[in-house]
């Protein structure tokens, strides 16, 4: 390889040595665009996951809201004492049907039923169902918790649990809110905006859907088991709470 002569003046490298600088050149220049490009993608793909992440993070339902007091009833099979579908111990209600249960008063046609009916009736304003639910396995075609009341229909919403996927959470036959839903605790939220028609319902403090109510009516809010097309449903319910006036959808 030449080298600059002591006066300064220039000597030209050989081609081959040109050859070899570019050739250097561009190998660097391709591992720092490689870099860069990578970590533009990285860092784009992890601002992708915190988006997602950040979509399905649980939240306070009930800030804002205001705890209020209630009283319910118990509705089971007619025929039979309440006892034998319906039991309260350390903070729980314990609610479970049978296949064949008569409804809760003779005459009646609806589906058998074990329910905590709270007395919360109303026709206006916003209204908030909290609670946490365990769904014992093999209960099928069963509703869990409802909003009673609908112009078009007998109740605002309904959460069913189905047999499949470990357990599944629908409203009604139609969107599925969780699946792998039998035997652990879950956290229930249904928010019903009545003044403009909207429910909204989180599970484990997680918004899961909203929807239009069904129509002007008196409502009131239930939980237990209502309906079967299994041989048994159990459900247990702890910590049910009635909430008012608070912001919805959040």
């Amino acid at each position: 390889m030449n080298i600059l002569p002591p006066q300064g003046s220039f000597s030209a490298l050989p081609a081959k040595g040109i050859l070899c600088v570019f050739m250097l050149s561009a190998l660097l220049l391709s591992g720092c665009r490689k870099t860069a490009v990578e970590t533009e993608r990285n860092g784009l793909a992890a601002s992708n996951n915190q988006t997602a992440l950040i979509s399905v993070a649980a939240v306070d339902p009930t800030s804002g809201w205001t705890q209020t007091s209630y009283t319910y009833g118990i509705q089971t099979p007619w025929n039979l004492s309440q006892s034998s579908r319906y039991s309260y111990s350390s903070g729980e209600h314990h609610f479970w049907i049978y296949s064949g249960d008569a409804c809760q008063f003779e005459g009646c046609t609806t589906g058998p039923r074990s329910e905590l009916r709270m007395n919360n009736n109303y026709t206006s304003g916003k209204h908030q169902f909290e609670g946490d639910v365990y769904i014992v396995s093999g209960s099928e075609g069963t509703d869990i918790m409802q909003v009673f009341g609908g112009a078009t229909n007998a109740t605002a919403i309904m959460l069913k649990i189905h047999p499949g996927s470990g357990g599944t959470i629908k409203r009604y036959d139609n969107e599925t809110l969780m699946t792998s839903a039998y035997n652990k605790w879950i956290h229930v939220n249904v928010q019903h905006d009545a003044d403009n028609g909207k429910i909204y319902v989180y599970l484990d403090r997680v918004l899961k859907g909203t929807y239009a109510d069904r129509g002007d009516a008196t409502h009131y809010f239930k939980c237990g088991v209502y309906n079967i097309s299994g041989s048994r449903s159990e459900t247990r319910w702890k910590n049910v709470k009635y909430w008012k006036n608070g912001p919805v959808g959040q």
